[in-house]
């Protein structure tokens, strides 16, 4: 972009409250709370004392913005609670500075474009913010101005488009931004591993605004959720702090939005009030934390190994976590063997990963044959997974369900994993979602499950936690044993040699070691 001395033609408040450009969508009474803070985007005074009182309280600062001050904020954390407004005002920063703020062909170089970058959390909330977009586009004016429109852009007269899509760093990276505004970004993926997580699409936005006139303009919004990641991080820096050149705008849904009835607020709140305070209420979640801390996962990884093949005389066993190809979840499978190394460590040997669309029968068929490779005749999974029973049989290997459900077997696989008990093949899927599995604790039950959101999944998770479950028991392999058909026999050379008095201690030991397994599992105590 070419520099110029940049000062908007037309400012958001204006945009806001003048009928000709936005109609009335965001110029009623109960929206004043939004105006305000469009205000503070504009560095416009405040001079309501209403407006100065939720300033401070949002902001949780004790002075006022110098508003003759040259530089203008340009850099906004917002985080307030559901059904506050957040995605209608986004809608309507982006369709401002792309279409009214100014004419941005003076400030582009040839053939450049100014791009204003609208991210979803995922495709839906995308579609959602499509749809506000398009309302505010509506009136005459602002038709006037638009070019060209497709489903996921829309082009104006300025040199300026504004894109809507899904949470992605590589829409944002290269791009010659004038704004980048984010829907929801608490929820966000976080962890170090994803290409778009929500310091990977920050860390892109400010090369491509860098040569806005203005600094560009980054908002994003959400509502509160786990205390880790970027917006916990911002909030945590900026909240309070008078010094910061930067805002965190911080407010339940029922200040944002008066209409909301409180009746809709208390309802959630009854039936749980863990999610119903972080959704309401901005009260960031302290049930949820993070369960496979990613350096563990990482520390029984063999970096080099993708899959291990068969070994003879080596017993194997197989989880798999179905799906049935038509939605987003995939079918997975995993193969492993316990060592015997003295400490029982199990080894992942396959992975294998079908994602939609695919028909469940011809996949059963194809892990079939990769089970008989390894000499596999049995495979477990979940409650779910039995509806695939007959399939199976039909190939040769019979189900057995799976003793624990999916979230049993992530608390029982994370001590495997802690200790060091395993040993796991270099899967990049696998540690991205082991380290994106939350651990929640409602009504005293502990559980565990990916994040809430259409991009989380954890079905290699599901499938690689069930293997370790499975092949972690010590009642099912012993060092004393040798397998044959899935069937734990003592060797004969062993049998021979035994003593009636050995044999005698073998058996007793057996029978105590099943009985200490029962009276363990009556506690829940898995050993």
């Amino acid at each position: 972009m070419v520099e110029h001395p940049f000062t908007p033609r037309i400012t958001l408040t204006q945009a806001m409250t003048d009928p000709s450009l936005f109609g009335r969508t965001l110029s009623a009474p109960s929206f004043w709370t939004w105006r305000t803070l469009s205000k503070v985007i504009d560095g416009i005074a405040l001079t309501e004392q209403r407006e100065i009182d939720l300033f401070k309280q949002c902001t949780g600062r004790t002075q006022l913005l110098d508003t003759a001050a040259s530089n203008v904020l340009r850099r906004f954390i917002v985080l307030v609670g559901r059904r506050g407004g957040k995605d209608r005002f986004l809608s309507g920063v982006g369709v401002w500075r792309a279409a009214l703020c100014a004419d941005w062909r003076q400030y582009l170089s040839p053939g450049e474009q100014a791009v204003v970058i609208l991210l979803g959390r995922d495709k839906k909330q995308a579609g959602i913010l499509r749809r506000y977009c398009r309302g505010l586009l509506q009136t005459e004016t602002l038709q006037r101005e638009i070019t060209r429109e497709t489903n996921d852009i829309v082009e104006f007269r300025n040199g300026a488009v504004l894109e809507i899509s899904s949470n992605d760093a590589s829409l944002v990276r290269g791009r010659s931004a004038i704004a980048v505004l984010g829907s929801e970004a608490c929820h966000w993926k976080s962890d170090e591993s994803s290409a778009s997580s929500d310091e990977e699409v920050v860390g892109a936005s400010e090369p491509s605004m860098a040569m806005c006139p203005d600094g560009g303009l980054l908002l994003l919004g959400s509502s509160v959720h786990r205390q880790r990641g970027y917006m916990y991080r911002k909030f945590r820096e900026l909240h309070g702090n008078d010094g910061s050149d930067d805002i965190c705008w911080f407010a339940p849904s029922k200040i944002m939005n008066p209409k909301l009835p409180q009746a809709v607020i208390d309802a959630a709140l009854a039936e749980d009030p863990h999610r119903g305070g972080a959704e309401f209420d901005n009260r960031w979640r302290e049930d949820l934390t993070d369960i496979f801390p990613i350096d563990a996962v990482e520390a029984v990884t063999d970096w080099d190994v993708y899959e291990r093949p068969p070994q003879p005389s080596t017993f194997y066993r197989s989880f798999f976590d179905a799906a049935t190809g038509t939605g987003s979840d995939s079918f997975t499978l995993a193969i492993g063997n316990r060592l015997h190394d003295g400490v029982g460590t199990v080894e992942v040997d396959v992975i294998r990963e079908r994602k939609p669309r695919f028909v469940p029968s011809e996949v059963i068929a194809e892990f079939c044959l990769l089970l008989k490779a390894y000499g596999i005749s049995e495979i477990s999974g979940d409650n779910f997974a039995g509806g695939y029973s007959d399939e199976w049989s039909r190939n040769g290997v019979l189900f057995k369900a799976a003793e624990y459900s999916t979230s049993e077997n992530y608390i029982r696989a994370l001590p495997i994993i802690l200790s060091k008990r395993t040993r796991l093949v270099n899967s990049a899927t696998l540690r991205t979602q082991l380290a994106s599995l939350e651990r929640s604790v409602t009504a005293g039950r502990e559980k565990v499950d990916h994040p809430k959101h259409a991009n989380a999944h954890d079905d290699v998770a599901a499938s690689v936690a069930g293997l370790l479950v499975l092949a972690g028991n010590r009642l099912l392999f012993d060092a004393g044993y040798s397998w044959v058909d899935g069937t734990p026999i003592m060797a004969e050379a062993a049998l021979a040699a035994e003593s009636v008095q050995q044999k005698r201690e073998r058996e007793s030991a057996d029978w105590h070691a099943a009985r200490m397994h029962s009276y363990f599992r009556s506690l829940g105590i898995w050993i």
